[in-house]
């Protein structure tokens, strides 16, 4: 049941369009081709270049069409959001100018809540005024994204305000009337202790989307013992190929074989000085995926 499986510049380090370090963009998506991928997400608004004829063909010319891209914006900001309606009104032009169908909404991860990721006891949660903030950020993102024809997916993220089970429920919940689906990212809800498989079959009726990752189980622990903020954990290795590491994607292809057929991109957020390359990591995901039959 092959499923349209991209890869996009997250894994080549490159979460943040001035991120210092960031390989040029050329490079990146001729590696996501090299590896053997057919579909990509774009990346954070200003890494690519601002004329979508020049970026259309270059994509083409590397055999890729677009599933969409993402922001990644403290949408728990009021005095940001003005700001952050314009970043997502240029996110939205360039994803349907290229083809792409989603936008991928995702809370930033925060100094406050990083500091506690993948551990729901002591991370403090948002009420009241600061809550509803959150969730006016959200219904921004997602009437914006559907005035440009694009189905809007909530990303819960790791060191994020949406990142436990009951943070991703009560959202969910909350915004059920206002076209805002949801994108399970599997190594961001195995981080937060919350599983992926079966979260996945109790709302599969509002999971157009998906981003299979993975997390090394021993530095998992050792971040989450230890108390490891967000950010520092990548840069230790917390994430690894698709397959190398808790998430059962046995488990996930069953699943995914009961009539999926959305997308799904493959990250594995890292730290530019990790030893292996990104070329190899995510062909080597692409290969796990393809021996459990779930991309072409």
């Amino acid at each position: 049941m092959g499923l349209r499986v991209a890869n996009g510049p997250v894994s080549w380090g490159v979460d943040l369009p001035d991120k210092p370090g960031a390989p040029p963009w050329e490079d990146v998506f001729t590696e996501i081709g090299e590896a053997g991928y057919k579909w990509c997400e774009l990346g954070p608004v200003g890494y690519l270049p601002d004329d979508d004829d020049l970026v259309r063909a270059e994509l083409e010319a590397r055999g890729l069409g677009v599933a969409g891209s993402y922001i990644f914006q403290p949408l728990h900001d009021d005095d940001r959001l003005a700001a952050i309606a314009d970043i997502t009104h240029g996110t939205c032009r360039r994803i349907a100018g290229l083809g792409g169908k989603f936008l991928v909404v995702i809370d930033m991860v925060s100094d406050e809540r990083g500091a506690t990721a993948g551990r729901s006891a002591v991370a403090p949660r948002l009420d009241g005024q600061p809550y509803e903030v959150l969730l006016k950020g959200l219904r921004q993102s997602a009437s914006i994204a559907l005035e440009h024809g694009l189905t809007p997916v909530l990303h819960p993220h790791a060191g994020s305000y949406i990142e436990f089970e009951d943070e991703i429920e009560r959202v969910l919940d909350d915004t059920a009337d206002d076209g805002l689906q949801l994108c399970i990212d599997t190594g961001h809800f195995a981080y937060a202790g919350v599983e992926p498989v079966r979260f996945l079959a109790e709302h599969r009726d509002r999971t157009p989307y998906l981003h299979f990752k993975d997390i090394d189980p021993i530095v998992h622990q050792k971040v989450v013992s230890d108390g490891v903020a967000f950010f520092d954990a990548i840069s230790l290795g917390v994430f690894c190929p698709v397959g190398q590491g808790v998430v059962d994607f046995n488990a996930l292809a069953a699943e995914l074989k009961n009539g999926f057929d959305g997308p799904g991109t493959i990250e594995q957020d890292r730290d530019f000085r990790s030893p292996t390359t990104p070329l190899e990591d995510a062909k080597a995901s692409l290969d796990y995926l393809r021996g459990l039959g779930l991309a072409d």
